[in-house]
């Protein structure tokens, strides 16, 4: 049984998803108007104000509708700690297993209890991935640590991102069942204006009836038309997505192999000044690169020039210490670059000098979660995929014709869409905000 296969589903009612997709999933024409002129849409604008009036909040949406792009403007206005589902516990000290207060006030180190003290802001992304039992463990520790015991955690600004449809926790229930979480975060701000797929109305419907877990017979067919018995795509560089790790391996270092021309290895160097701290670097400590490899930039190097974090790109030529690649049509050169993990003082407390590339001819779909691809593979053949697995890797491209399905058994295919449920009770909780 794969990893997130221990989550139960329940189905909800037809009656029930009918008046929820028609009367609170309908977007307001009016809502959707925005000055041309700025970067941020109403809504996005209404979490900065949040931020400023310093409520706790949740910000949500579907796939592609910017909450990425707020939470990053969130982060850098505040100068906030940025807290990933994967990363969380490595940053505030706690571990995977049930451990309870009293063991982590025994426990914690001195430089951990300062990182909690020193924060006002934090900004928890991809909230869907927490589960209750750990949003109220942050909180005791929290204000524990800050001696406030009648604020949420501690009286620090808390700001979570999300989307309750797609992945959901390993094991335990959603953040939002959490005692403390009703209790204090009462802030919920839809995002319903889309971005990722606003040239293509058809194909966002599509994936928002994915989302939903009632899929049409129409829809069925529109994804139909993009599925693939055979691997027909074999010679085409679009990344591909997978549910295990694993798969992810064997894949890349198939088509290494597949690459005749000798590789090189790239190796980072890294100074850790506080070794108590775990420093989690985007760029990759070594990677294997050949002409023809298909890769991804880690890092912003040029966001005017298109040179940013998630670009995927093609290696033509390898230096010593820096690899061209082709981009937009153009050949970029890719050096070496420093990556500095800073504490809540702002020091440096790890840096990393490094290639600023790694291995994109296919990913994990949680990976993949929150990110928009050019072109997009998905291997469907997998038994280890859930429902929020399809909705996530479906939703990472434009249009509908940058998505590959590969599956090879059609009628497996149409199964899956129709077998596709979402969770009762993440739908109530989104009745409550969608008007």
């Amino acid at each position: 049984m794969g990893l997130f296969e221990r989550f139960h589903r329940k189905e909800m009612p037809q009656e029930e998803f009918d008046d929820f997709v028609k009367e609170d999933r309908q977007i307001k024409p009016e809502e959707l108007r925005q000055n041309k002129k700025k970067k941020l849409s109403l809504q996005q604008q209404k979490a900065l104000q949040w931020l400023d009036e310093e409520k706790n909040f949740f910000i949500t949406g579907g796939a592609g509708c910017g909450k990425s792009y707020i939470v990053k403007e969130i982060a850098q206005r505040k100068a906030a700690h940025l807290l990933n589902g994967v990363t969380i516990h490595a940053f505030v000290g706690i571990e995977t297993g049930v451990k309870n207060l009293d063991y982590y006030k025994r426990h914690l180190h001195p430089d951990i209890k300062k990182t909690w003290l020193e924060t006002d802001v934090l900004i928890i992304d991809e909230i869907s991935m927490i589960n209750a039992q750990t949003f109220d463990l942050l909180h005791l520790i929290a204000r524990e640590m800050k001696q406030c015991y009648d604020e949420l955690f501690g009286g620090m600004q808390v700001i979570a991102c999300g989307d309750l449809f797609q992945l959901p926790p390993v094991k335990g229930e959603f953040v939002f069942k959490s005692k403390i979480w009703q209790q204090y975060m009462t802030q919920v701000l839809v995002l319903i204006e889309c971005f990722r797929q606003k040239e293509d109305a058809q194909f966002f419907e599509a994936l928002n009836e994915i989302g939903f877990g009632k899929v049409s017979k129409q829809t069925i067919e529109y994804f139909m038309s993009r599925s693939f018995e055979k691997d027909e795509n074999n010679n085409i560089k679009h990344t591909r997505l997978f549910k295990k790790k694993m798969e992810v391996d064997i894949y890349n270092d198939k088509k290494m192999n597949d690459i005749k021309d000798e590789g090189h290895w790239f190796y980072a160097k890294d100074v850790i000044k506080n070794p108590n701290i775990q420093c989690s670097f985007q760029i990759p400590a070594a990677v294997y690169l050949k002409i023809g490899a298909i890769v991804m930039l880690v890092r912003n190097i040029n966001v005017v020039e298109g040179m940013c974090n998630g670009t995927i790109d093609t290696v033509i030529l390898i230096e010593n210490n820096a690899v061209w690649v082709s981009m937009n049509k153009k050949e970029v050169k890719i050096e070496c670059v420093k990556e500095e993990i800073l504490d809540c003082s702002h020091a440096v407390v790890g840096s990393r000098f490094g290639l600023p590339l790694k291995l994109a001819f296919s990913f994990t779909v949680h990976k993949a979660q929150g990110s928009t691809m050019n072109k997009a593979v998905v291997q469907f053949n997998s038994k280890a995929f859930i429902n929020s697995l399809y909705y996530v890797s479906l939703s990472r491209v434009c249009n509908i014709n940058d998505i590959f399905i590969i599956i090879n058994n059609k009628l497996e295919l149409r199964k899956i869409f129709t077998s596709i449920t979402v969770d009762s009770d993440v739908v109530e909780f989104y009745k409550k905000y969608y008007n």
